[in-house]
């Protein structure tokens, strides 16, 4: 399948003449999308990280139901805020396993379980200072070990009992990380004459991550397709199995705290100000001959997918078991199909743009 989709969008590219796009095009739309949504984003997460901090500390000053369902609101903010840049591989996330640390996923050896069972049976302070703990196991550094934490049945039991200060100073190492990485992400986007967004509007050939402003867009198109796929094959093909009797309901992402659904919506949220950034790539590819009807199809297939969404009504991992709501959760995975195609297909043709087929993995 993965060659057969290759061979056709060469073909596509080798039939149609090359279009006049400049590398100063797709530098100056890579850049206006890093200005007007990917730093924004991430300052964005930053402070909903912040706040979940906060919160977290007022819970362990005085637990109590109320307390532990604000930092469960909370949880589901942050997880929101990751999720609308989730797929963003290039740039200052790409260094230190950053995304990783925030949300190690698909979890399939339940390594997050093991290593948080690990932490909280050894209790090792000096573990949970900030430069260690940002270079310790990447299970118990983010969302999935908070997740864990706050949505236990036994959570609000455990932070009265004999081992509440230890588990208390882990809520803090991991909000603590998860500032820190948005604030150092956002750093490495914004400041000096090197930051990454200096150099997509500038780009060298002596830079080997970025050398010019059409890879710089190859590498957003890639993401936004790894998004497209990522979004069907993993969030949802994973737990809507062969079949409704074959369901694997705890496979979905978030299933203890019931976001996946709202993740999901962000994920597509985020899809959609990532393509329909102003002058970003969207308007790159409406403004070349052609190009505004692939624009088109492209947006309105993104409204079928978030309208199809919209129509689950419960949580993904009793959706994919119960037969009408399944059936709506596989409308949503077609249109992510076609969206997958599209940009596969005439959105990569009609800008001119390589991608990767490594995105294709899986399919």
């Amino acid at each position: 399948m993965i060659r057969a989709i290759a061979a056709s969008i060469l073909l596509l590219i080798a039939t149609h003449p090359a279009l006049a796009l400049e590398d100063a095009d797709y530098s100056a739309a890579v850049a206006a999308t890093a200005k007007t949504v990917i730093i924004p984003s991430y300052r964005a997460f930053g402070e909903r990280a912040e706040s979940l901090q906060a919160q977290l500390d007022a819970l362990c000053k005085q637990p109590s139901e109320a307390a532990l369902k604000g930092a469960q609101q909370q949880f589901a903010a942050v997880a929101a805020a990751w999720a609308q840049i989730q797929y963003i591989s290039f740039g200052p996330i790409f260094e230190h396993q950053r995304a990783f640390r925030i949300e190690y996923w698909p979890d399939k050896r339940n390594v997050v379980g093991r290593q948080l069972a690990e932490v909280l049976k050894e209790q090792d302070r000096a573990a949970l200072e900030p430069k260690r703990f940002a270079t310790t196991t990447v299970g118990v550094q983010g969302l999935p070990a908070l997740e864990r934490l706050l949505f236990a049945d036994d959570a609000l039991a455990e932070l009265n009992g004999p081992n509440t200060s230890f588990r208390c100073s882990l809520f803090d190492a991991i909000g603590n990380n998860l500032k820190t990485i948005a604030r150092d992400v956002v750093t490495g986007w914004t400041e000096g004459e090197s930051s990454f967004l200096s150099r997509i509007e500038h780009p060298s050939e002596n830079d080997e991550e970025v050398p010019s402003g059409r890879d710089a867009a190859g590498r957003l198109l890639n993401d936004l397709l790894t998004a497209t796929i990522a979004m069907r094959d993993m969030k949802l093909l994973a737990p809507l199995g062969s079949a409704l009797e074959k369901a694997k309901p705890h496979t979905a992402e978030y299933w203890r705290s019931g976001q996946s659904i709202a993740v999901l919506t962000t994920n597509v949220d985020g899809w959609r100000d990532l393509f329909g950034a102003k002058q970003g790539l969207g308007a790159l590819l409406s403004a070349q001959p052609d190009g505004k009807q692939v624009a088109d199809d492209v947006r309105a297939t993104v409204d079928r997918a978030a309208h199809e969404l919209a129509q689950v009504g419960m949580p993904l991992d009793k959706a994919v078991a119960d037969p009408t709501q399944r059936k709506q959760v596989e409308a949503f995975a077609a249109e992510l199909m076609k969206l997958r195609d599209l940009l596969a297909g005439p959105v990569t043709t009609t800008l001119n743009l390589p991608i990767g087929f490594n995105a294709l993995d899986g399919d």
